[in-house]
């Protein structure tokens, strides 16, 4: 079946959006693999739209302002609060424990929203709270995800205070740590902050594939012990995944694997 201009449109701005540099035409041929004249008519849509612009003097194609205005305008409009909630009602359904949601702040999480379970400690997490990156499943999740260069400068200089005996206290491990959380697409706190207090959680992210946010499941030990919340880890990613697709986000990985199948059909339009 033949694309419709719309797809041929959206994998065009794919190819433009995720270059490494400004094109010039050759190039967008080149990787596009449509005819010129196909893209020629195309380019002139998205110029006219206000999706494309082209720049005179370097003879290259960039992305018009349209495209920013839409992006900006969606995330403009979504409170992660209220698209997250029905999704934090699930697990706590589920669960019967804490559920939280996190946003970063520096080398910080800081949460926004609390759904207590009647059997936790209460005043250890509520709406306002900060907690370190280093000894919160909810800060690895956020950073596990960072580019190398970004995370090692975060890092840079970083006090990893202990505040148990199982806390994380030095850069080598922290960061073996969060490269097992991106092999298993979750983290964990087992105890690092809190003798009593355990947890597990997933990154929610943003159309660049960003960490943004983190859903956290929480609980009392020994009410409950790592291996019961680990027995909710896949329900959590799923939960996270959901909020993600609600706010246009993509996984990291998702969103190369989507870019290599878009060029594929690319190459096989006519």
């Amino acid at each position: 079946m033949k694309s419709s201009i719309v797809q041929k449109v959206m994998a065009l701005l794919t190819v433009i959006s995720e270059a490494q540099k400004p094109l010039k035409f050759s190039d967008v041929v080149e990787k596009s693999g449509l005819n010129k004249s196909t893209i020629h008519r195309l380019l002139a849509i998205c110029a006219e739209e206000g999706l494309v612009r082209f720049d005179p003097e370097r003879k290259v194609y960039v992305l018009g302002s349209r495209v920013f205005d839409l992006v900006r305008n969606a995330y403009n409009g979504f409170d992660i609060q209220t698209i997250a909630l029905d999704e934090m009602i699930r697990l706590y359904d589920l669960c019967e424990a804490n559920v939280t949601l996190g946003i970063p702040s520096g080398l910080e999480v800081v949460y926004l929203r609390v759904l207590e379970s009647p059997h936790s400690l209460r005043g250890v997490q509520y709406p306002g709270m900060r907690e370190p990156v280093h000894c919160s499943a909810s800060g690895k999740a956020l950073l596990a995800f960072q580019p190398d260069r970004v995370l090692q400068a975060k890092l840079k200089g970083y006090d990893f205070a202990p505040f148990t005996k199982r806390t994380i206290t030095s850069a080598d491990a922290f960061l073996a740590e969060l490269e097992r959380v991106r092999r298993r697409g979750f983290a964990t706190n087992d105890r690092e902050e809190y003798e009593h207090f355990l947890g597990i959680s997933a990154p929610i992210f943003n159309y660049v594939g960003e960490a943004i946010a983190v859903l956290n499941i929480w609980s009392v030990f020994p009410r409950h012990r790592m291996e019961d919340l680990l027995g909710w880890s896949e329900e959590l990613k799923r939960a996270a995944d959901r909020v993600t697709a609600l706010i246009g986000g993509v996984k990291p990985g998702d969103r190369v694997e989507a870019a290599g199948a878009k060029a594929a059909q690319m190459r096989g339009s006519p």
